[in-house]
């Protein structure tokens, strides 16, 4: 397991009791982090993630919150500061699939919906988290997705719109930030197995999406977790701007 050290930090992970969340959530934890573990629906995961954490000597919480609501964003933030001191690392990570559908059939209400919990939400955490984020070594990292640049299969408009837009806002926000010594990343994942997968992709499909990649696998939300420990780490101070591309060589720069 990759191990940096991230004593002293504290960490915020929004759709932290899932999937690649979870997965992030435990690994930043391991590395020695305090971590606040957001939920919105989830909640039986989330406090079981914050139990692993606990009960394997660290230290974290759980925390419900709509993170497309700006007034429980902001006392999320607090919520976090609060419990722990400050907030050093941020990880929107939170996002997902609302609604499908072929153009013609998506309404105003699923277009914002979607552009919502996937833009939207990050927008918000990290417009409330950079004014306590410290100077020097504050950390912003993104969750996009491999559909950002490849787009994705009919009916996920919204979805790679959204993502594709995160991946812009980065970018900007690498900018804006970069004098305070804030980095600002996103990873971009491919094909990793999670509930939304699982649930919501047919099997033959599924299958169909790992012969097209090179290392001949589908990902697991555990090969999302290097990366993420870099760029919240000290070593990771100079990448900033960046979308680091987690897809088993599915699809290259």
């Amino acid at each position: 397991m990759m191990i940096v050290d991230l004593h002293g930090r504290v960490a915020l992970v929004t759709g932290g009791g899932t999937g690649i969340g979870q997965a992030i959530s435990l690994a930043l934890a391991r590395c020695g982090a305090s971590v606040v573990v957001n939920y919105s629906k989830s909640e039986k995961e989330a406090r079981d993630t914050v139990a692993q954490i606990n009960n394997a000597g660290g230290n974290a919480v759980a925390v419900k919150t709509d993170v497309t609501n700006e007034l429980q964003v902001e006392g999320l933030i607090t919520a976090t500061c609060s419990t722990f001191g400050g907030l050093d690392v941020l990880v929107a990570n939170a996002g997902g699939p609302v609604a499908k559908g072929l153009t013609s059939e998506l309404t105003e209400t699923n277009w914002n919906d979607g552009l919502d919990l996937n833009c939207k939400s990050v927008f918000l955490c990290v417009k409330h988290a950079m004014r306590h984020l410290p100077d020097r070594h504050g950390r912003i990292i993104v969750t996009s997705s491999i559909s950002a640049r490849s787009g994705a299969a009919p009916g996920a408009l919204t979805y790679v719109a959204a993502k594709g837009a995160l991946n812009n806002m980065v970018r900007n926000w690498a900018k804006e930030f970069g004098p305070r010594g804030i980095t600002v990343n996103a990873i971009a994942p491919g094909v990793i197995w999670t509930r939304i997968h699982e649930q919501g992709t047919d099997p033959a499909e599924y299958r169909k999406l790992i012969e097209r990649i090179p290392l001949g696998r589908d990902g697991k939300p555990e090969d999302c977790v290097g990366a993420v420990l870099l760029l919240a780490s000290c070593e990771g101070s100079y990448i900033t701007g960046q979308i680091i591309e987690i897809n088993g060589g599915m699809q290259m720069p």
